[in-house]
């Protein structure tokens, strides 16, 4: 009687345990979403200007980029230009640029610090007036990190050709 009292216990313990590590798990995924759901905003929210590529919009555009950003991976998109990707859609079709219809997908449990997720957009090109020109369906992969209690991007993966076939 006292061995089943025990596995009951037992039992019960471990399905107390899965179920609040589940809800942490829930909070955590959500935290993550959120940032990377901040992050698209920001970096794909771009008005059109004739000199977006300016030394001073350039600058303002990654004062504006960098706190939603690792610091290795900062450097790295910093360098690689990945910052500025969404200007040479703005350039090249002359329109302004917004996200709509961010999705998330969760691809893994996340670790104490790292979650990746799977995304999907919709790039929407605006005339002067606002009003929608052209709509593109987008995907990617975003890698978060949890850096001193918040999640920031570690990598970022977009559908490079619908980016390349917008900027030609």
């Amino acid at each position: 009687m006292i061995l089943q009292l025990k596995r009951a216990l037992l039992a019960m313990l471990i399905v107390l345990l899965t179920v609040v590590t589940g809800c942490d798990n829930s909070k955590e995924v959500n935290q993550a979403i959120q940032a990377g759901e901040a992050y698209k905003n920001v970096e794909y929210t771009v008005s059109y200007h004739e000199d977006i590529f300016s030394e001073q919009s350039v600058i303002e555009r990654n004062k504006l980029i960098k706190p939603y950003l690792t610091e290795e991976y900062y450097a790295k998109a910093e360098l690689n230009r990945y910052t500025t990707m969404p200007f040479n859609i703005v350039q090249k079709q002359q329109l302004s640029l917004e996200p709509e219809n961010i999705a998330f997908e969760p691809l893994n449990q996340p670790t104490e610090d790292t979650y990746d997720l799977h995304y999907t957009l919709d790039f929407v090109l605006l005339d002067q007036d606002g009003n929608e020109v052209k709509r593109v369906p987008s995907k990617g992969l975003l890698t978060m990190m949890k850096v001193d209690g918040k999640w920031l991007v570690q990598a970022d993966e977009p559908d490079w050709k619908v980016s390349a076939e917008l900027s030609q």
